[in-house]
């Protein structure tokens, strides 16, 4: 039954979902997908919850939409608890509903007297948040949360959002309080908390007292950033040195190595990330600045002109491969090339080719040329850019957000670019690579009319240009000591920021190829003059 869904699938994305689709559909987060877009239809509450049985594993999307079609009394006084009012909130007598709707940023916004009636109505069953709500009334109500323990600290600190943060946690703490904080896993997200808030400086200065902990790499590799805003170099240096050890990822510890550089101008440091294995900003200005140029990627594939024995426009069908693929040792990875050879093939030949060489040579192929000849040299750059670090230009990959395709076109993108043509559009036409570009080309015709560096389009395109036009005009890339680096690294949203850094590695290669280099140092120092960059800040001028 698996295998005929698989085959008839291709016909029934761009029809009405029926219940008997999802029975017969292979579990996993392809389904839940559709399951989502079924709850959109207009069908019954028993449907519903049938299909709601079906998902795999919790997912807040569907969620959502299954609570607006069911007439499960549970389910339905679940959801309404999350949507308590506050009258509501403070006249509900049930602990687990109370403890639904209230949110630990929600209870600061609550008087004296409505925290401790909560915390009498939790006592019983949820202890801790009943006593932190009953802290959270103490005059010295820092003192008194550490005095509650470390984990109640670290749980609100973490949990709180930044204005909240900054007006009751951005206090000079002793050594011995940072020390004992540190002892704690969750401490590895406060550092990053911390240090990459500027209205953080009173604990940016309190975790300078630092012993030695058993922390993440990324942790060190942030404290060191810290070290260099007090100028303790000696300091920044080892943790760099903690961080490079520590680090799974290659980027992590070519991430370390650069900044290590950076301190001591080093040239050891540059032959050091000359070697890594790795494509990335830190290894491409290494290698730069040594004159030695990058070979260990590929941008051409030995295929044939055979039929293509597999539909990748069929996400069920990519689901099923990509676990092929994982699964396949060296011998049943060769096989797999061999099968998937066709030039139809192109973007899984490639994937599963990179996969082979275990990352050694890097995929930067160009498909799908026909949607991209009418680009210039430039444009086209930037779109493979993105491509290759959305999808690695798989054209039914499906993100866990629901981003589409190719380029990964969310949903309310792809309405919002639907309405503005007058076009009918269903969103499993985004598995379509051709038509997913094109409308991928008319957003980021729409974002370069605002952000020109690679960067900056990267931003925006992974974090929306409003949240990318707030984080400019927070005076992050201004001229200053280890300038644009350091507003490259500590950009608080960790998605974004490291998002940029792999577009602007890929579209350095992608320049190279088109046959028009460009000297990532230029596009570095390009980065603190507005003009060059952005329109937000070029207007301010």
């Amino acid at each position: 039954m698996r295998t005929l869904f698989l085959l008839l699938t291709p016909f029934l994305l761009f029809a009405q979902l029926t219940l008997e689709d999802l029975k017969q559909a292979p579990k996993g987060h392809v389904r839940n997908f559709n399951i989502w877009q079924f709850m959109a239809q207009d069908i019954s509450a028993k449907d519903a919850d049938e299909a709601y049985s079906l998902v795999d594993k919790y997912n807040h999307k569907v969620y959502l939409r299954y609570v607006k079609k069911t007439k499960d009394e549970k389910v339905l006084q679940e959801y309404r608890c999350t949507k308590l009012k506050i009258k509501e909130l403070m006249l509900e007598e049930d602990a687990s509903c109370v403890n639904l709707a209230l949110s630990y940023s929600r209870a600061f916004s609550l008087k004296d007297t409505q925290r401790v009636l909560l915390a009498d109505t939790l006592k019983d069953q949820y202890k801790t948040k009943s006593d932190i709500l009953l802290v959270m009334n103490e005059d010295k109500f820092i003192q008194a949360l550490l005095k509650s323990g470390s984990k109640n600290y670290l749980k609100l600190f973490n949990g709180l959002g930044y204005k909240i943060r900054h007006k009751y946690f951005n206090i000079k703490l002793s050594s011995d309080i940072v020390n004992k904080l540190a002892n704690e896993r969750a401490f590895n997200q406060a550092i990053k908390y911390i240090v990459t808030d500027k209205k953080m400086g009173r604990m940016q200065k309190s975790i300078l007292s630092l012993k030695p902990h058993e922390l993440n790499d990324i942790s060190y590799f942030f404290l060191a950033l810290n070290a260099l805003k007090f100028k303790a170099t000696t300091k920044a240096m080892t943790y760099l040195s903690l961080a490079e050890k520590k680090a799974y990822y290659q980027i992590h510890k070519d991430k370390s190595v650069f900044w290590m550089y950076q301190i001591t101008k080093d040239k050891k440091f540059l032959q050091q990330l000359s070697a890594s294995t790795d494509i990335n900003i830190y290894t491409l200005y290494a290698n730069e600045k040594l004159n030695i140029e990058v070979k260990n990627y590929f941008s051409d594939l030995n295929l044939t002109n055979a039929v293509s024995k597999v539909n990748l426009s069929n996400p069920y069908v990519w689901e099923k491969v990509l676990d092929e693929i994982r699964a396949a040792n060296k011998d049943e990875t060769q096989k797999l090339l061999k099968k998937y050879n066709s030039k139809d093939d192109m973007a899984l030949n490639a994937f599963i080719y990179a996969k082979s060489t275990k990352y050694h040579k890097h995929n930067y192929i160009m498909p799908y040329a026909k949607v991209t000849n009418d680009l210039s040299n430039d444009d086209k750059a930037i779109l493979y850019s993105l491509a290759k670090q959305e999808s690695q230009f798989i054209p039914s990959a499906l993100s866990r957000s629901y981003a589409l395709g190719v380029m990964q076109m969310m949903p309310f993108l792809v309405k919002a670019l639907a309405k503005g043509q007058k076009e009918k559009v269903s969103l499993n036409s985004m598995f379509d690579p051709y038509k997913n570009i094109t409308y991928s080309k008319k957003h980021l015709k729409w974002l370069k009319k605002n952000v020109y560096h690679p960067l900056f389009i990267a931003y925006a395109y992974n974090g929306g240009l409003g949240f990318t036009t707030r984080h400019l005009k927070t005076g992050t890339f201004t001229k200053g000591s280890y300038e644009p680096f350091l507003s490259m690294e500590l950009m608080s949203n960790t998605e974004s920021r490291e998002y940029g850094k792999k577009v602007l590695a890929n579209y350095i290669i992608y320049k190279k190829i088109l046959g028009e280099e460009v000297k990532i140092s230029s596009l570095f120092k390009s980065l603190t003059n507005p003009l060059k960059t952005d329109k937000m800040r070029a207007e301010h001028l």
